[in-house]
């Protein structure tokens, strides 16, 4: 089914955590807030990644799953 998460997302989830802790407390030895590291990491993945991501994630929704490409789309 299309809507059910990848395998092995849990982990996938636990490396970006881990990573994401690691420069938060680099950042925080460095002088900055963690209030601003927050927000300054959520206005990167937004503008790089999330809506980029949210569109290719609806553009997918509406293509009929019985979908076949003769290549002549475009």
């Amino acid at each position: 089914m299309r809507n059910e998460p990848p395998s092995g997302i849990d982990e996938l989830h636990a490396i970006v955590d881990q990573k994401l802790t690691t420069l938060v407390r680099e950042l925080e030895e460095a002088g900055w807030n963690a209030e601003d590291i927050a927000f300054a990491i959520d206005g990167v993945l937004r503008r790089k990644w999330l809506d980029q991501a949210e569109a290719l994630r609806r553009t997918r929704a509406a293509v009929p799953e019985d979908f076949v490409s003769d290549g002549n789309e475009g």
